[in-house]
């Protein structure tokens, strides 16, 4: 038994060592692959500012024709907009570019499907 528990030590040891190399990239590039199953429906501008002064999440439906069957718009999603001042997107480079660019905060939207 004890055999067993120091083999299953070692190995799980020696898996933990390899994990870093296993998640390198050849070349410094990660290429992912896949397809998004659920398609999703924009959040028009009007939406957006609708929901930007407000607490809590705005519920809204998608205006094209929706059915809970694959390949068809999603439903209903739940729309928030917040600011990044205080988060740690704040000081993300990316950010802080296009807010020097727009010359403006950038908000966070997010839409959050059913």
């Amino acid at each position: 038994m004890r055999i067993w528990i120091r083999k299953t030590l070692v190995a799980g040891l020696v898996a933990m060592s390899l994990a870093p190399a296993v998640a390198m990239a050849d070349g410094g590039t990660i290429v992912f692959s896949g397809r998004i199953v659920e398609p999703t429906c924009s959040a028009s501008a009007q939406r957006i500012g609708d929901a930007q002064g407000a607490q809590a999440p705005h519920r809204y439906r998608c205006s094209e024709g929706a059915s809970p069957t694959p390949g068809q718009l999603a439903q209903s999603y739940a729309l928030s907009v917040s600011d990044t001042i205080g988060t740690p997107l704040a000081s993300d480079p990316l950010i802080v570019y296009f807010g020097q660019y727009l010359s403006a905060q950038p908000k966070l939207v997010t839409q959050t499907y059913d």
